[in-house]
């Protein structure tokens, strides 16, 4: 190793991971220039896309993120620091693809590519692959002096050496690597099972029954569901839907179109009998189809820079609360762009009155429930958030029966507004909102934004949901299969408020909805259709447990002004440089994180780069980059300045 080279290790080899090695090549002939820089990539699983994004996975599992929505470079949209270095998105990497310029790929990606538009849901494995080429792709265009390591193995610890750099262990007794700076960028980690999931555990070995802990569904062990056995499924969000792809059409079942569009299902005798259930009992919305390539994110009316900055004010002080703050403007917000495109084409006279008075009025007013009241008599058609929240809460049901027909309507109104798109629909317009307003919401709410009971209360156990609930659910093809599958009997809905109980009377998991009446079933397996929470104080990461153990980091907590305040899960780090910090509070200079393991310190943080909206990902990527460059330069020019100042101590002394 030259001994003026700058070393940087990135732990993960995931889209953060490219995401961070990319801004590396970018940056360093600017912020590096005469110094070698060598990058060193440590993760099991291939570069590109890591553990989540494997291309062995089923071709089934899709993502829910549309192909032009897809990136890992810069564009003209984002304001970093660094130069921009634009490259495809997954959608432009496919025509790339169906036209014979990328070649090296497997023949299902050549046949995925060849229909892909811009508005389609590629598999995850395609995903894979496509971040496996632009892995590559930026290795190949490294500038000089930039040099790139993959070590397929895992990062078992962090410490530091006595001159100041970073030690990395590695897996297996492997060398391990000696560094000036460590970026972290697992994304999702393994974490100990809670204590209500080990005593799930124990249950289903002495009963001899099959459980799935939370998990990623492409990872999981369903091979001990048999046919026609009875399987509960405790979820309804994205999860939901790739456990109900692996268990009919995965087991050989087949969707035939019909003339209307509708799918039926056609099963092989192969499926469980799958009974699904959650809190809100109503599977997570479709996203409406937008067919454009290039769809430009909404820019906010009422959470406009100058309230963010107002409500910024109060960070840190545990005095900013979600509801009473900030909630309005988001409801104002969304309900604006709900009621315009309601009025739109059925009431111009309406519409033009919304325009000119809605403005100047508060969200929740006497005044603007005035309005609303007067522009859309019908009670049925105006926005309600509790309605949106909680749908089934609006009636009482006699049976399963009744719940079943129940949400076929749902399902069938759900897909009717998500083929009308934001254009028409208005409950599909206020979903694109919600989901484009995250970036106003995560500058507000993270980095203590809020007191740790309103994060708690309102974020983590209600907005968040919500949220994703409405406007981060599935391709519609997903819900027309569902659909297609409640009909057919393979999926029976069980109903909201699902309670999951281990009956050690019958050696059973048995399922209830006490608001369906004789909503429940017996079932020797239990599938958790969610993810694990990201838990720093849980982590069974070696790295991240180790360096808990030894203090090296600690889990965020967001204060209120009186009491503890909130202790989250969140890998603690600093605002803008996103520097880790230690059990006494104080930042590491030479260790970075972002991405999922700081989700609570930062809001919804799983969400990838997506092109042209100025992508939080990519200027996070550009400023750690950045950061690990500026720090390896340092710390050169320290032992430049060590080495003259020894040489001029030893020649005055001889």
């Amino acid at each position: 190793m030259p001994s003026s080279a700058i070393r940087i290790c990135i732990v993960g080899a995931g889209p953060r991971g490219t995401v961070a090695l990319e801004r590396i090549c970018a940056n360093a002939p600017e912020m590096a220039a005469g110094s070698p820089v060598e990058v060193h990539i440590v993760d099991p699983y291939p570069v590109g896309g890591g553990r989540v994004w494997q291309q062995s996975q089923s071709r089934r599992l899709l993502m829910n993120t549309v192909a032009g929505d897809v990136t890992v470079f810069t564009d003209a949209t984002v304001t970093c620091e660094g130069p921009l270095t634009p490259g495809p998105t997954q959608y432009q990497w496919a025509r790339m693809v169906a036209e014979g310029k990328v070649t090296d790929v497997t023949e299902e990606t050549k046949a995925e590519a060849a229909v892909m538009e811009p508005w389609s849901y590629a598999s995850r494995a395609f995903q894979g692959e496509y971040l496996g080429w632009a892995f590559a792709d930026i290795v190949g265009r490294a500038p000089a002096g930039v040099s790139v390591h993959v070590h397929r193995t895992r990062a078992t610890g962090i410490t530091d050496t006595p001159d100041g750099r970073q030690r990395v262990g590695l897996e297996d007794g492997a060398e391990p690597l000696t560094v000036d700076a460590v970026i972290l960028a697992q994304g999702h980690y393994d974490v100990d099972p809670t204590e209500k999931q080990l005593e799930l555990v124990d249950f289903a070995l002495r009963h001899g029954l099959h459980y799935v802990s939370p998990s990623s569904p492409a990872e999981a062990d369903l091979e001990p569901i048999g046919a026609g056995q009875d399987v509960i499924l405790r979820g309804l969000g994205l999860n939901f839907y790739d456990y109900m792809a692996l268990l009919t059409e995965g087991r050989g079942g087949r969707f035939v179109p019909a003339e209307d569009g509708r799918l039926t299902y056609l099963p092989s005798g192969n499926e469980p009998v799958v009974h699904a259930g959650s809190g809100r009992g109503v599977p997570y919305r479709a996203r409406a189809e937008i067919r454009q390539e290039i769809v430009p994110r909404y820019q906010a009316t009422f959470l406009s820079a100058d309230e963010i900055a107002r409500l910024r004010g109060g960070a840190g002080t545990g005095r900013t609360d979600f509801r009473r703050d900030l909630f309005p403007l988001v409801a104002k917000e969304v309900a604006w762009n709900y009621y315009k495109a309601l009025l739109l084409h059925s009431d111009p006279a309406g519409h033009e009155r919304l325009l000119a008075e809605y403005p100047r009025l508060d969200w929740g007013t006497p005044e603007m429930e005035a309005l609303l009241g007067e522009l859309v008599p019908d009670a049925a058609l105006r926005w309600d958030w509790e309605v949106l929240d909680r749908p089934a809460d609006q009636r009482e049901f006699t049976g399963p029966d009744d719940y079943r027909e129940w949400i076929l309507g749902v399902l069938t109104e759900d897909l009717h507004h998500s083929g009308l798109g934001p254009e028409t629909s208005a409950v599909k317009a206020a979903a694109a909102v919600m989901r484009d307003l995250r970036d106003e919401v995560r500058q507000v709410i993270s980095h203590r934004g809020l007191s740790g009971a309103s994060y708690r209360e309102h974020v983590d156990r209600w907005f968040s949901g919500l949220n994703n609930y409405a406007a981060s659910g599935p391709p519609a093809t997903r819900v027309r299969e569902l659909l297609a599958l409640v009909e057919a009997g393979v999926v029976r809905p069980l109903g909201p408020r699902m309670r999951v109980t281990a009956d050690e009377e019958t050696g059973s998991f048995l399922a209830v909805s006490p608001q369906v009446p004789g909503a429940s079933v017996r079932a020797a397996a239990l599938v958790e259709a969610h993810l694990p929470a990201t838990d720093v104080r849980r982590a069974t990461d070696p790295l991240l447990a180790s360096l808990l153990a030894a203090g090296g980091c600690r889990a965020h907590v967001i204060p209120d002004e009186t009491g503890p305040g909130y202790e989250t899960g969140g890998l603690d780090v600093t605002d803008v440089t996103f520097q880790v910090i230690d059990r006494q509070g104080t930042p590491h200079p030479a260790r970075f994180s972002y991405g999922p393991p700081v989700e609570s310190v930062q809001w919804v943080t799983a969400i990838g780069a997506r092109p042209h909206v100025n992508s939080r990902t990519l200027l996070q990527g550009d400023s750690i980059a950045r950061s690990s460059l500026r720090y390896g330069m340092t710390r050169r020019a320290d032992a430049v300045g060590a080495g003259e100042r020894d040489a001029e101590l030893s020649a005055s002394a001889r």
